[in-house]
């Protein structure tokens, strides 16, 4: 057999001769000779609908290198621009994202204008300006919403979202010391308590008597507010004892002290109505502790004073015949607010204005000291 040449197919028939260079387009050669150019034309061999079309065209050995040399043989790619299409798509979602910023500053600008809005409210009304600090806080913190042209009602009760509603909720919030502090129940305008704070949470205390500083025979008007030094003795107001517990059931928690260091303690659930019921004392399961119950047979007990008689017994204002207001019943079961003796006095008549739990010491010893607390009844205590 003779030998045999192999050549290649003259690249003008098919697959044809390489095309013309054309401006802007680049050929990456991967041959060992380096970079050549060999773009390819829009029509014809090589144009857009042959080999020569695509991203890549292939060039024949001794066509690529330097010289023409075989060694020089490789690939080359021809990078076309990137398409207008994807250009367009891009500029849409810049101004997709311009326009979703100016929604965005709009919304801030507007903001900004009600906030100014509510510190002109704010700074138009006396009272206000006058009253708690903590109100201006939270208007300027965008906290409260006044609804557009709502007159200035000093008299109205806001609510300060930053105050705790009770020493319990207080406590829950990492407060560990006894103390006074401020408390806002829902719809009452803030003020002060003393809160004692126990292993087991933390007790809004409503009344205490501990050295006859403060005289207890007090009108209605007084009871109904408060009166007396947190710090030491003091009846909180039923006013506030009632925004204390109207959102609940509470516990009331009685510490009595006799005059030899002897102490008991008495406990139940209950809810208090407000002044239209003459802040009635309901009694909603029983009585926990040692001593008996004392506040008598009667599931619901309206407040009396001396001059506002609304106790059970038809002929006697009790709180007139004893001293100080109190859930009376038959005036003889129990009264906390009864006058501070020092020292026992001898006669019978005086002992019964004293301070009395029935059920522990008798009708007619006057104890040195008590204290009321309330704080929520646990989940456990509901029916």
């Amino acid at each position: 057999m003779g030998g045999h040449t192999h050549t290649h197919p003259r690249l003008g028939e098919q697959g044809g001769t390489p095309p013309p260079q054309a401006p802007g387009w680049v050929g990456v050669g991967l041959g060992k000779a380096g970079t050549r150019t060999h773009p390819p034309t829009p029509e014809g061999p090589g144009g857009a609908g042959s080999i020569w079309g695509g991203l890549a065209h292939l060039a024949p050995c001794g066509m690529c290198g330097t010289g023409g040399s075989p060694q020089s043989c490789g690939v080359h790619l021809a990078l076309p621009p990137p398409p207008q299409s994807l250009m367009d798509a891009q500029n849409l979602r810049i101004e997709e994202l311009l326009q979703k910023i100016k929604q965005q500053q709009y919304k801030l600008d507007k903001q900004n204008l009600q906030i100014k809005s509510l510190q002109s409210k704010v700074s138009s009304c006396p009272a206000l300006q006058l009253g708690d600090r903590s109100l201006v806080l939270a208007v300027r913190r965008g906290v409260m919403q006044t609804a557009p042209g709502m007159p200035c009602h000093p008299q109205e009760r806001l609510f300060i979202p930053e105050l705790p509603e009770d020493c319990h909720q207080l406590f829950l919030a990492g407060q560990q010391s006894s103390g006074v502090f401020q408390v806002q129940p829902v719809g009452s305008q803030p003020f002060k308590v003393y809160c004692d704070m126990t292993a087991e949470g933390g007790w809004t205390v409503i009344q205490r008597r501990t050295d006859g500083s403060v005289d207890f025979d007090q009108l209605w008007d007084a009871y109904k507010n408060g009166f007396g030094d947190l710090h030491g003795d003091f009846w909180l107001g039923l006013e506030k004892i009632h925004h204390l517990v109207q959102e609940g059931r509470y516990n009331l928690l009685i510490e009595l002290e006799d005059w030899e260091g002897n102490s008991q303690v008495v406990q139940f659930v209950f809810s208090l109505g407000g002044e239209s019921t003459a802040y009635m004392l309901n009694l909603l399961g029983p009585l926990s502790g040692e001593l008996e119950n004392a506040i008598g047979d009667f599931r619901q007990l309206p407040f009396s004073t001396r001059d506002r008689d609304h106790d059970l017994k038809a002929d006697t204002n009790c709180a007139k015949h004893l001293s100080g207001g109190w859930w009376f019943s038959t005036c003889g079961h129990a009264n906390l607010n009864g006058k501070y003796f020092r020292s026992i006095p001898r006669q019978r008549h005086e002992r019964k204005q004293g301070i009395f739990w029935k059920t522990w010491k008798g009708r007619y010893y006057p104890l040195k000291s008590t204290t009321m607390k309330i704080q929520p009844a646990a989940l456990e205590a509901e029916p």
